[in-house]
């Protein structure tokens, strides 16, 4: 009876901790790639080098700092909402018909461009069918394909871009951002076909409120230390804008040389972006008069953001069958998503700088 108590008792602990284990079939390694949302009009930095390395990192799926459709139809607002919806307002404006059945026919063309890239007609429909979808992620990327093609279109796909997407250079602008010069041409070199959304702005009020809260607030405090310089806690903040100016040296000094998107992706980069951001985030806490329940009120904020973003990914990855991601996040977004990510069963983290 004893021998079969104790079977017993070893059986439940071995399923009981199995059951609190990740299950290794849906482990997932995630790069994560903090970068700049602006490169600038001419950009000096070589992308090659940075899409080159994370295509060696050889991930199944690409995540942005895009909403899926379904999030943004469930956000009544957020700082972007009133553009999007003046973009989709555009789009819907143009007097060219809808395909029957919109999921079916991104699934279909979506295949067929796979295998037969030069069908530009086939792709304007497929991007105008995404952004009536409100899957601004993919619209983009297809438009950024159309994009790199239209120095070659002959008339009638000119006219067709007009007929079916109106003007190009209305839709289709930013070609300074971390999309068109890294995550996009990520997705062509692997021949992912799309890109995955991870965003989250269902917070974005709360995170305005609270920053417009702490902002007078730490302006105030910041003029009142200015009057007493020679107090501990002017000397304190002393400190720390000449550590900011070093920072930004550097900072400056890595996009002169076209090493921006190394720079973002260090620990002092990491520094930098948290203590310009965030009004120096913690690091006066303590001082006299320091707006810290306002300060911590707007970091909490981003701090569910950030936590919505991993849960996105991994959910999404796992959902999807997804073994290895690559996520690209603007670059203040990057020390806190990989500790988030670092932080959940069965995800494994690397980081760009340390491939």
């Amino acid at each position: 009876m004893k021998t079969l108590l104790t079977t017993a008792f070893l059986l439940i602990t071995f399923l009981t901790n199995a059951q609190n284990q990740p299950d290794r079939r849906t482990a997932i390694h995630v790069l994560v790639v903090g970068t700049s949302h602006s490169y600038g009009q001419k950009p000096i930095e070589d992308f090659k080098a940075i899409i080159d390395k994370v295509a060696a990192f050889q991930p199944d799926a690409v995540y942005g700092e895009f909403l899926s459709a379904n999030d943004y139809n469930a956000i009544p607002d957020y700082w972007n909402k009133a553009t999007m919806e003046k973009r989709f307002a555009y789009m819907k404006g143009i007097n060219y018909p809808a395909p029957g059945k919109p999921e079916k026919f991104i699934r279909q063309t979506t295949k067929l461009l796979h295998d037969h890239p030069h069908y530009h007609q086939d792709r304007m429909k497929l991007a105008r069918a995404l952004y009536l979808k409100h899957d601004f992620g993919n619209a983009r990327y297809q438009l950024y394909r159309l994009d790199k093609a239209r120095p070659a279109f002959g008339a009638e796909e000119v006219a067709a871009y007009k007929a079916i997407l109106g003007e190009p250079d209305s839709i289709y602008t930013a070609r300074s951002n971390e999309y068109h010069n890294i995550a996009f041409p990520v997705i062509d070199k692997l021949s992912l076909d799309q890109i995955d959304p991870m965003d989250s702005q269902r917070h974005d009020l709360n995170w305005q409120a609270a920053w417009d809260k702490a902002d007078p607030l730490f302006k105030a405090w910041e003029k009142s230390v200015e009057k007493d310089s020679t107090s501990a806690d002017a000397q304190r903040y002393k400190a720390l804008m000449k550590r900011t100016v070093e920072l930004e040296k550097a900072s400056n000094k890595a996009g002169s040389e076209g090493h921006a998107t190394i720079y973002f992706n260090s620990p002092d980069g990491d520094e930098y972006l948290n203590i310009v951001n965030f009004y120096g985030a913690r690091r006066m806490f303590g001082a006299k008069g320091f707006p810290e329940k306002e300060i911590d009120a707007m970091m909490a904020q981003w701090q569910n953001r950030n936590t919505d973003m991993v849960r996105n990914t991994v959910e999404r990855a796992r959902k999807a069958g997804q073994k290895r991601v690559v996520v690209f996040v603007g670059a203040n977004h990057r020390k806190i998503m990989v500790d988030g990510f670092r932080a959940m069963p069965g995800v494994t983290v690397r980081e760009l700088n340390s491939l």
